[in-house]
């Protein structure tokens, strides 16, 4: 089958472009996406009836390469919309493809759904001559797909009203998703507190002040400076976040904590029924598919397989993690009390306050101290190098177009391709051995908090496939987003040490998704690839933030370009294991309340499953009650009474870890793992050695290759054990 567009209909609607793998972001705006949409959706239904009523057949060809094409027409148009809306989002865009997700659900529901398909995957699966001819990679890409379609409904039986009430619930769950992250989204960019007084911002760096004023200066205040004012105050994190750990006004500290917690959580971006009905949709959804919770459907294709070795391993981490976070908060707690002259307890607005003081004192540096050895070109081009070096992958910003540059210079390459904004950039990977293309992404790495989500992932913009027609190898194509501080007139962006973390460990997604070698699109780079083993590649790369030859490499003072001082860096070395009992607490957290919503929670009938002894059978409770039982086992400082924390936690209500936030700890134990393997390396030939092991595995087998076999490969043995956890974190000293 050739392309499902002609020429013609493509320049007519760019949303549809199959000229080039790289987005024409130029042209992509709210007016043509509806009409785009429409016509893809039209056009891939009617080749899919084609097919179905062709009927498919039991063979690869007659099923996987028959859908190819489809599945590449409908995600090129929703993938580039779903990239927008996280950083270019706007009211018009918004209400443009809120009037044709409903389609675009509903069709990929009716193809989910095909017993004609349904059944020729489960005869080729049932084969096993067939089965066996495939090979590893088209086996795992079918069975994902059987069970995919059996998690879709496909086994409900046609036209009745099970099918039919799970349909509504897909489009429901579809407008609540996009609903929650918006209300977040605009209850984080409706919080503005404006500062007069300088004398409120005692302790707030001169950087942290100059973010203020520009905040001021896009909100009618254009005479706004750092050393004057005014000042305002806002909740994307590259301010939040050193504004409570810097600021010793407390009472200013604790509205912006406040402004934060409760986030979403009232007025017109109140997202607290949609936590509610969310829950109850899901739970609704495993039961029509014959699960006792939503748990149990999720656990089901990802590694855990159950919620108990979930639970095992909270329990073991929370032991190790628990005697720690006690040391931690009576430390931090006696500092206050004896160096600052507060109150106990500690209320949570103060935690990072105290922290940070208190890690000054030990330490004797300041976190902004420490960024002024971190400027963001410098550490950006450290990462490059490090992946050179020991991974033998290098990267290039695309500046201009050159014909040593494979798709790029072309016929239909005369430029280089458009941006969604002027910041953003384009970098080209290839092999530093053979010099081949491998890859490229765009590099998004700044704030607008005005329109560009908080936080910082990777993003799948095309993923590495066999072109049926020519074949010739698709690149790779990722997207990374980070929300750095912008540059000022008179410096460059100063990265947090937290920061440079958060920079390696999305470009470790990045790596996975860039350097695999799988061809199928199912199984290639993160597709495929188990949600509990999804964050290995990313924590792995978190690792080298603290050897003394990379901390060495991606700094230099941004006015004087001296290197880190050695005291410094040994400093940030020994801060690797200082307060960390807290941190994994918080994450257990995180992680149990998450599961119990999922599993021991009724949200249908607002009950526990099974009362725990004491509690009457059929109490009511609601989500927030489910959150504040665990904080009451996981938290070492007071609670605050109007935490509504779950009203913006995006990550389980409206992204891809609902029933899976525990995925974080379950890599990271398989992250420091791989980690041992590097550091185990006795000279630099072996080091380079393992990275390329671990480059020809985890990096490289994607989905294709089940996860515990990757680890056999990589690691010699199945699965990894959190003591190389605990151990990196200092878990185990007291």
């Amino acid at each position: 089958m050739g392309l499902l567009f002609t020429p013609e209909e493509q320049r007519t609607h760019p949303y549809l472009s199959q000229v080039s793998d790289f987005p024409p972001f130029d042209q992509l705006d709210a007016e043509g996406l509806g009409p785009a949409i429409e016509m893809m959706l039209e056009r891939v239904e009617q080749e899919f009836v084609k097919h179905e009523s062709a009927q498919f057949q039991p063979t690869w060809e007659g099923t996987f390469e028959l859908l190819a094409p489809l599945e590449d027409a409908l995600e090129r148009p929703v993938g580039r919309v779903n990239h927008l809306l996280g950083v270019r989002n706007s009211t018009v865009l918004r209400e443009a493809y809120d009037k044709v997700r409903p389609r675009v659900v509903q069709l990929g529901l009716r193809i989910q759904q095909s017993q004609p398909l349904y059944q020729a995957l489960r005869q080729l699966r049932d084969d096993q001559v067939a089965y066996e001819a495939l090979g590893q990679a088209k086996q795992r890409a079918l069975d994902q797909r059987v069970k995919s379609m059996e998690r879709a409904g496909v086994g409900l039986a046609p036209g009745s009203p099970e099918q039919k009430r799970f349909g509504e619930i897909k489009q429901r769950q579809s407008q609540l998703s996009t609903d929650f992250s918006n209300h977040v989204l605009d209850a984080t960019k409706e919080f503005q507190l404006l500062v007069t007084d300088v004398e409120r911002l005692a302790g707030c760096t001169p950087e942290l002040r100059a973010q203020m004023a520009e905040n001021a200066k896009k909100r009618d205040h254009p005479e706004a400076t750092a050393e004057k004012g005014p000042w305002v105050l806002t909740l994307d994190y590259p301010v939040y976040g050193p504004f409570l750990m810097t600021c010793r006004d407390r009472d200013l500290r604790f509205q912006a904590f406040r402004a934060s917690v409760t986030r979403a959580s009232s007025g017109a971006n109140d997202n607290t029924p949609l936590v509610t009905e969310i829950l109850q949709l899901r739970q609704e959804v495993a039961q029509l598919l014959g699960y006792r919770n939503y748990a149990d459907l999720s656990l089901s294709y990802k590694m855990a397989q159950a919620v108990e070795p979930v639970q095992a391993l909270m329990d073991e981490l929370y032991e190790a993690a628990l005697p720690k976070a006690r040391q931690e908060c009576a430390t931090l707690t006696e500092f206050a009390t004896t160096e600052l002259g507060m109150e106990s307890p500690l209320q949570p607005w103060d935690t990072s306050y105290v922290s940070e003081q208190y890690r000054k004192k030990r330490f004797q540096y300041d976190e902004n101290t420490i960024a002024q050895y971190f400027p963001f070109p410098k550490v950006l081009a450290g990462l490059f190098t490090l992946t050179k070096e020991l991974f033998g992958v290098g990267v290039e910003e695309i500046t201009e177009v050159a014909t040593t540059v494979p798709g790029l210079a072309n016929s239909e390459h005369t430029e280089i391709p458009s941006k969604w904004h002027p910041d953003v950039k384009l970098f080209r990977v290839f092999d530093a051995n053979s010099g081949n293309t491998l890859a490229y992404f765009y590099g998004d790495f700044y704030c607008r908090p005005e329109d560009k989500n908080g936080g910082a992932w990777m993003n799948i913009c095309t993923t590495r496939r066999r072109d049926l027609a020519t074949n010739d190898i698709r690149y790779p194509i990722a997207y990374l987003i980070c929300n750095q501080p912008n540059p000022l007139a008179d410096k460059p962006s100063l990265m947090k040490f937290r920061d440079v973390q958060t920079l390696f460990h999305e470009f470790g997604h990045c790596m996975q998704h860039m350097l695999t070698t799988m061809d199928l699109p199912d199984v290639s780079g993160l597709n495929g690839v188990e949600w509990d083993f999804i964050e290995v590649a990313s924590q792995f790369m978190e690792n080298f933030c603290y050897e003394s030859e990379w901390l060495a490499r991606i700094s230099e003072h941004y006015q004087t370009k001296e290197p880190m001082p050695t005291a410094m860096v040994e400093a940030l070395q020994r801060e690797r294991e200082f307060q960390q009992g807290l941190p994994t607490m918080r994450q257990i957290h995180f992680s149990l309340t998450d599961m119990a919503l999922h599993s021991t929670y009724d949200s249908i009938n607002q009950t526990r499953v099974g009362p725990k002894e004491g509690q009457t059978a059929g109490e009511k409770l609601t989500p927030f009650d489910i959150d504040s039982e665990i904080g009451a086992k996981t938290r070492l400082f007071p609670a605050y009474p109007e935490d509504r924390f779950l009203c913006a936690f995006t990550h389980i209500f409206a992204g891809g870890y609902s029933a899976g936030y525990y995925s974080y700890k379950w890599s990271e134990v398989y992250s420091a793992d791989a980690y041992d393997a590097i550091a185990e390396a006795s000279t630099p030939e072996a080091r380079r050695a393992a990275c390329k092991r671990y480059r020809d595995t985890v990096l490289s087998l994607g989905g294709g290759t089940p996860p515990r076999e990757v680890w056999t490969q990589f690691r010699g043995r199945p699965e990894a054990s959190a003591a190389a956890l605990v151990r990196q974190c200092g878990l185990d000293k007291i």
